[in-house]
């Protein structure tokens, strides 16, 4: 059942409906609202302050919790521009590490060499080539194992970003340790998985999705179960709790804004009208303007070693 729903969003001829998609942050009988405890205090940079954001739980998947937006179009830009120009840099490995390493040294990073190509064909054929990068404790994806010996510091924005939304929805022991930055060109897909790598498979699990919308699908322990979908705009946060932290998840689409129905694409007007006015202008630029009308990006976050545990058990095992 699941890969019939991950063929059935996919698919281009014909597209799918989206009458059965949930939009976040709308009424709907799926969508159960939930009250925060923990809204006072100072705001986050970047952030609306914890009353105004809407927060749902989606009730066919206890535990699996969603943030509409609650990020200003300054943090979403300043995100995005962190996800292009900072993360995909060493320490940090990529699926381009260790390919033509001395040529793409000495070429700049993935983000420099972009900005290089004069035409726009070139450069969103380019753009493409990058698809991951791994924060914190490095991933293999080969052996989908964590590595004591490859654990780099977490980028400390990022933890202190989360650490506040885990702290807001009641996660306050939560340890931002390691973090997989996705990088979906339009038409990218991601298969159906569970997260079992970390020690820690109790803990949420954080994805934040920028850019522009994608089909996101949540199912249960088994493929043979139906799943939900839900459409993931610029700025929503999903957290994996309880009984959906191990479920199977996908991303069958990403869109483009014309795609969707009317009324469903609107992600791009919640971030890309620039001002040459503003100060974060100027970080931001038209590389990043374009290349984010054409991707999303989502940072999945999360908690590797059981609370008060110092390392992995055994080098090289997860």
């Amino acid at each position: 059942m699941f890969q019939t729903a991950f063929k059935y969003y996919k698919s281009r001829n014909p597209p799918p409906s989206f009458e059965d998609v949930l939009l976040i942050g709308c009424d709907h009988p799926n969508l159960k609202p939930v009250r925060l405890g923990n809204i006072d205090g100072e705001c986050f940079a970047g952030l609306l302050s914890p009353s105004e954001w809407k927060v749902h739980e989606v009730t066919s998947r206890p535990g699996l919790l969603v943030v509409a937006n609650p990020f200003t179009a300054e943090a979403q830009r300043q995100w995005m521009a962190r996800s292009l120009a900072d993360y995909p840099t060493p320490p940090n490995t990529t699926n381009q590490s260790g390919m033509g390493q001395l040529e793409r040294d000495a070429a700049g990073s993935w983000w420099e060499q972009l900005q290089t190509i004069p035409t726009p064909a070139e450069r969103r054929k380019f753009a493409k080539s990058l698809r991951w990068a791994t924060l914190g404790y490095q991933y293999d994806w080969t052996n989908k194992l964590y590595d004591e010996a490859r654990r780099e510091p977490f980028p400390p924005e990022l933890g202190a970003l989360v650490r506040y939304v885990a702290t807001t929805l009641g996660y306050d022991r939560f340890s931002p340790e390691a973090a997989i930055v996705n990088y979906y060109p339009a038409g990218a897909t991601l298969a159906g998985h569970t997260d079992h790598s970390e020690d820690d498979q109790t803990a949420p699990l954080f994805s934040f999705s920028f850019g522009q919308p994608a089909v996101f699908l949540i199912g249960g322990t088994s493929r043979e179960e139906q799943p939900d979908a839900l459409l993931l705009r610029s700025g929503d946060i999903v957290v994996m709790t309880g009984a959906s932290r191990l479920c199977y998840h996908a991303v069958p689409r990403v869109c483009i804004d014309a795609e969707l129905p009317e009324g469903l694409g609107c992600s791009a007007a919640r971030w890309a009208v620039l001002d040459a006015e503003r100060q974060d202008a100027v970080q931001w630029g038209a590389a990043a303007e374009e290349y984010m009308r054409h991707s999303r990006i989502n940072i999945n976050v999360r908690q590797v070693l059981r609370e008060n545990q110092q390392t992995l058990q055994r080098s090289g095992l997860g």
